[in-house]
């Protein structure tokens, strides 16, 4: 979280700061792990097919480029995913959320508590697998398509509103509350002012 810790200014307080779970974070892309072995296999078949037919050589190296992609798509999103992880960080302050993330750059994203208007947790299928949730925070202005996962984590696919999220969190409620409270004692705070 030292990362983070560096970008806040000198009046913020930290209430929360956190990662993902690994498992529940990488797991889920595992999924295409049996699509690429189907894609490799068809490739070397071809391979075979091709030198075994006495075709030019061309034709199998041609199939080199297909056992690629296959191991692409195999092991990429799980390679992608495990550097997204290393560089995924959630904080909430007394003031904002802030979310950092990104497999080879960052993307870091600031959420004052006066843009959000819905704060609800989500415990799908394999968060129940994994005892995990993610906690996701609606602002305002906000149109309501985004990829699912929003800004801290790839998902499991699909699109859904959220922006920001802190998915594959341990305590997901625990997170809410305290972010509820957080923002309910900005809010405070300003009308006091």
């Amino acid at each position: 979280m030292y990362r983070l810790e560096k970008l806040l200014n000198a009046d913020e307080k930290v209430l929360w700061s956190g990662k993902p779970v690994r498992k529940a974070f990488i797991l889920p892309v595992l999924v295409s792990i049996p699509f690429g072995f189907i894609f490799l296999g068809f490739a070397i078949f071809w391979m075979g097919a091709a030198a075994s037919s006495g075709a030019p050589n061309e034709f199998s190296l041609f199939g080199l480029l297909f056992v690629l992609i296959g191991i692409g798509i195999a092991f990429g999103p799980f390679l992608f995913q495990l550097l997204r992880y290393r560089n995924t960080e959630y904080m909430i302050t007394d003031k904002r959320i802030v979310t950092q993330t990104g497999a080879i750059g960052l993307d870091t994203r600031f959420v004052d508590f006066e843009k959000v208007q819905e704060v609800y947790v989500q415990i799908g299928v394999l968060d129940r697998l994994f005892g995990t949730g993610s906690v996701y925070a609606m602002t305002a202005g906000f149109s309501g398509f985004a990829p699912r996962g929003g800004y801290g984590y790839g998902g499991y696919g699909g699109f859904g509103f959220n922006r920001p999220s802190l998915a594959a969190l341990k305590e997901p409620y625990e997170v809410q509350k305290l972010l509820q409270e957080a923002i309910e004692q900005s809010k405070k705070t300003k009308t006091e002012l």
